[in-house]
This record gives C-alpha cells, structure tokens and sequence, in this order.
C-alpha cells in the first residue's frame, strides 16, 4: 500500500495539470511561457529581450490553443536574469506548440528531481512533499509555464551538496538558483557568512554568471537589466494580485512607489532575520542544510512580488521542522496545510474537487485521523467561505481593457503596467480574504521554524 501510495502522491501534480486541461479547456495554457519563449528567440536573434518590439509581434504569433480576450493585446514582461533566459534560447528554435510539450516534461522532470532530493535534505518522505507542492505546482506552475521547478532543484542540490561538504557543487547550485533573483540571494548570504570555503567559488560562479548573461544580451543588456528593468517590473507589478507587501499596500489605496520601498524594506528584513535563523539553527544541530532552507522562507514572507510558486519554496525548510521535532509537528503541519492550496484559482472546478483530497490525505498523514479530520474541515470551511463570497458579489468587478500603443524601445513593463493598473487593480472582499489563509500558513510556518532554531536540543 505504501508503494502504491508512494505512486499516486508522485502522479498527483501531472493528473491536477491533465484534468486542468481536460475540465476547464487550455485557455492561457503555457500562458507565461509564452513571454519566456519569446525571450528566447529575441536573445538568439542578438535583440534586447526586454523591450516592447520584437518581444510583442513574437507573443502574438505564439499564441497558446485559447488565449483570454485581452492577451494578443499586452505584452507579457520576461523579467528573468540575461543567463536565465538565454536558456530557453534552445526551446524557441523549435515551433511553439512543441516547445511547450518539451518544456512541460522539463518541468516536470525538475520537479520529480526536487522532490526527491528534498526528501534526502530534510528526512521528510517524498509523499509529504508531494502532496504539499501538488496544488501549487500544477496550477501556478506547469499551467502557466513558470519556471520554478529549475530553481527548485537547484536549490534541493545545493542543500544535499552543502550536507556532504561539496563546496563548489553547492555553490554552482545556488548561483543557478539566481534564476530566481528574489529566491537565491538569501541563500548565497547564509553560504558566504557561515561557509568559508564556498566564498571564492560563489564569487567566481557568480561573476560568471553574469559574464555569461553579458556575453548572450550584451554588456549594456545586462546593465539595463539591473538598473531599468528590476525596478520597472516592481512598479508594473505593484498593482497586481499576489502575497506581497507592495500588493497588500496598494489594494488599500496607497500609491506604487512607496508600497514597492516598504517591501523593498521588507524584504531585506525578512532576509536578515531568515539568515539569522538559519545561522542559529545550523550552530545549535550542525546540519549546514538549514543555510540553504530556511532563507528563502522567509524572504517570501511580504516583500515586493510573491506568488505562490515561490511562497512554496518554504515547504521543505518546514516539512524538515514537522520530521525533526515531534513537539511542533502539528503548528508545521497546520502551515503546510493553509498555504498548499492555491485558493485563488478555486473557480477552476477540477482545483476544488482535488483540495479534500489534498488536505484529506496530507492532514491524515501528518496529525492523525482525528486532528486531520478538524484540520480538513477548516479546509472546507474555507472553501466554501470562497465561493460563497464570489457567489455573493464580493469578487472584483469586471473591467474592459483597451490597449494602446507602446513604442517598439519602451520596456515590456509598460504594456504590461497599464494592463496591471486596468484589470488586476480590483479590490474586493474576496481578494482580501484570499490572502489570509496562505498568508496565515506561512506566518505560522516561520514561527514554527523560529521556534525550532531556539529550542536548545533537537528533540528526536
């Protein structure tokens, strides 16, 4: 049975993705992608990948099977690193469609691999992690094509190298991580501080890096990148629905500049005290994984852009709490189980059919029938409080978005910014609500981390 379950918890992500598909039809599928395969093609054909032309023409060409009303008109930004999108450089020498059916099963192949690793990194079984990232994973992830399962398990690698005191494997993983700019440097901080023989490889690796990235885009590609485009997709993006600060902040009214500063402010914060954390967790048990963990979750805690992809990225660093220390096994558990959910994509029917079955079987596993059984029932209360407000009205209101024309050397921010400001600048109610419980989740998460690193032994 355990083999079988073993199975099934491994199969859980693609079959959420195929039913996705099959129930709610393709629309946006590959939709971020899109912007990404677009890079690419730009980057090999030696243009700047960050500007409105070619980027725009590309995105209409390479349209998924069914694309929402508004998309041929708004150019998606692909505000990764130069590095980062020069790997995608392969994907776009080949037509769309079949660039995204490799892309998927590259997806899902790093994230088999994640996983897997993950599990070797924190003791946790691969079933836990499994049903932990399924939700997210297919809804945010493989759906719209993000790339976090690479950075994932780069992450996964550099902890597994760290444990066994491969320095400059570990330090080649978390530089690759810088995939994800928001996600990595948390990481390469801890390292440096706590790890003396990682210093000069991640300099090293670092610094080839961005050579790298130079050597594709150009030398003032990769300096525009740091100095126009980072800030202008914090801007662009301010308005937008997510679990950031900068979003919270402007849903009630307060002007993008100031809200994207306070989570700028918040995020190093968040990244101070992450790395202190890491640091007294990895002096008091002696396990140099918590410096690869635990950083990251708390960067994403707030800050200035956070989905929830990358919010699932303190999974592990709180599974590994739920594995070692059977005192807080039921807080860890309880903010796995608020934060596994992607609540904001209920209205896809096939979603909220999976979610008794994902806090069902992660609840049971983790608590015991009887605390499971209270924890799935908070579950479903919640899921019902959900389409009862959208039932209710208490959604945002529907809004027709006219694009203008951009000039061809106008950053991809600003299409995408006044599309931001139109549709997905649309307080309401339910998206209010929507935030709490994942914001809740992580918030008892990192207090269960918190807890663990001040608990004077571990408790095995």
């Amino acid at each position: 049975m355990t083999k079988f379950a073993e199975l099934v918890a491994w199969l859980l992500a693609p079959a959420i993705f195929v039913a996705m598909i099959a129930v709610t039809g393709p629309t946006n599928l590959m939709g971020d992608f899109r912007a990404f395969y677009c890079a690419g093609k730009v980057v090999a054909h030696g243009a700047n990948p960050y500007l409105e032309e070619p980027l725009h023409s590309c995105e209409v060409r390479a349209q998924p099977p069914a694309v929402p009303e508004f998309l041929p008109s708004v150019t998606i930004p692909a505000p990764l690193p130069p590095t980062a999108l020069a790997a995608f450089v392969p994907l776009a020498l080949l037509p769309f469609p079949y660039a995204a059916a490799v892309y998927v099963l590259l997806l899902i192949a790093a994230m088999i691999g994640a996983v897997a690793l993950f599990a070797r990194a924190t003791g946790v079984s691969s079933i836990l992690l499994n049903l932990a990232f399924a939700g997210i994973t297919a809804t945010q992830t493989y759906f719209l094509g993000q790339p976090t399962p690479f950075v994932f398990l780069a992450l996964a690698a550099a902890a597994v190298f760290v444990r066994s005191g491969r320095w400059i494997a570990a330090s080649a993983c978390a530089v690759a991580a810088l995939a994800e700019p928001a996600i990595a440097p948390p990481v390469l901080l801890a390292m440096l501080i706590a790890l003396p023989r990682t210093r000069l490889p991640i300099v090293a690796l670092g610094a080839l890096f961005g050579a790298a990235g130079a050597a594709v885009s150009g030398l003032p590609v990769s300096i525009a990148y740091v100095r126009d485009v980072v800030p202008a997709h914090a801007l662009s993006n301010a308005y937008e629905w997510q679990f950031s600060l900068t979003s919270i902040l402007t849903s009630i009214g307060v002007a993008a500049p100031p809200a994207v500063r306070a989570g700028e402010v918040m995020y190093g914060v968040m990244v101070i005290l992450g790395v202190g954390i890491a640091l007294r967790m990895w002096r008091s048990r002696g396990d140099r994984t918590a410096l690869v963990l635990i950083p990251p979750a708390f960067a994403v805690f707030g800050g200035v852009h956070v989905h929830a992809q990358q919010i699932a990225v303190a999974f592990p660093a709180i599974l590994a709490i739920y594995a070692q220390y059977p005192r807080l096994r039921n807080m860890a558990a309880t903010a796995v189980a608020l934060v596994m959910i992607p609540w904001n994509v209920m209205s896809a029917s096939v979603m909220t059919g999976f979610i008794p079955l994902l806090i069902g079987w992660f609840a049971r596993a983790t608590m015991g029938a009887r605390r499971g059984l209270v924890l799935t029932g908070v579950a479903a209360l919640i899921a019902v409080s959900v389409l009862a407000l959208a039932l209710a009205g208490a959604g945002p209101p529907d809004t027709h978005f006219v694009a203008r024309s951009y000039p061809p050397g106008a950053l991809a921010e600003s299409s995408w910014g006044d599309f931001s400001r139109a549709v997905l600048a649309r307080p309401s109610v339910l998206l209010q609500w929507l935030r709490i419980p994942v914001l809740a989740g992580l918030a008892i998460g990192l207090i269960t981390i918190t807890r663990a690193a001040c608990t004077p032994q571990v408790q095995v």
